[in-house]
C-alpha cells in the first residue's frame, strides 16, 4: 500500500542510515520498525493527580493498574491502611445488612 507520511528530518536520516548499513530497502526497514512498534503493548499513561490503582468494588482493596505504568507511585503505608480500614468498615456494614 502506498502512503505518504511527513516525518522529522532527523528521524528519516536515522532510518536511511539503518537501511544503508543493513543493505536493505528503505520501505523494508520502515515496515519492520512499524511491525515491532505495533507488537509492543500500548503504555498506559496517567493524568495529572491520577493514581495507578483502582479500588475493587467487591473487596474494597486497591488493585494496581500496572507496576510498569509511567509515573507509578505506590500507595503510602497510610493510604494502604486507610483503604484496609475502609474495606473492613464496608464489610462490617454489609454483614449487618446496612450496606449492599
Amino acid at each position: 500500500m502506498r502512503t505518504t507520511l511527513d516525518l522529522p528530518d532527523p528521524l528519516m536520516r536515522r532510518v536511511k542510515i539503518r537501511a544503508a548499513s543493513e543493505g536493505r530497502k528503505l520501505e523494508e526497514v520502515i515496515a519492520d520498525l512499524l511491525e515491532k512498534g505495533m507488537d509492543t503493548p500500548a503504555v498506559e499513561t496517567l493524568r495529572e493527580g491520577e493514581r495507578p490503582y483502582t479500588i475493587d468494588p467487591k473487596t474494597g482493596m486497591a488493585v494496581s493498574r500496572s507496576l510498569n505504568t509511567p509515573g507509578f507511585v505506590p500507595p503510602t503505608a497510610k493510604e494502604s491502611q486507610a483503604m484496609i480500614e475502609r474495606a473492613n468498615e464496608e464489610e462490617d456494614l454489609r454483614r449487618a445488612g446496612l450496606l449492599r
